[in-house]
């Protein structure tokens, strides 16, 4: 819960110093969501959740589309454990 609520604040945070309003963002089952129709939007909230993970962590963006009754985009941000061959520190070992 207290990473969630850092993410939450860093994001508000990043929205703040542009003197923009932040859009809707929530964690629920441990996906980052966010109501929104902006790129920039999508742009700054990535930014502000990659801040505060390990750099062994990045961050998957997905979008789900408006609809009739939800005449808005929502975007998942999921954080996934980065493959070893974008990791910097993987320190390959031979097992014998």
């Amino acid at each position: 819960m207290a990473f969630e609520t850092e993410v939450i604040k860093n994001i508000q945070n990043k929205f703040k110093e542009t003197n923009t309003d932040a859009p809707n963002v929530w964690f629920e089952y441990g996906t980052l969501w966010a109501d929104t129709n902006q790129q920039s939007d999508v742009y700054t909230i990535r930014q502000a959740l990659e801040e505060c993970l390990n750099s062994k962590y990045k961050v998957k963006v997905s979008k789900l589309d408006a609809t009739e009754t939800e005449p808005w985009d929502q975007y998942a941000f999921d954080i996934t454990l980065k493959p070893f061959y974008e990791d910097d520190t993987f320190q390959p070992e031979v097992v014998s």
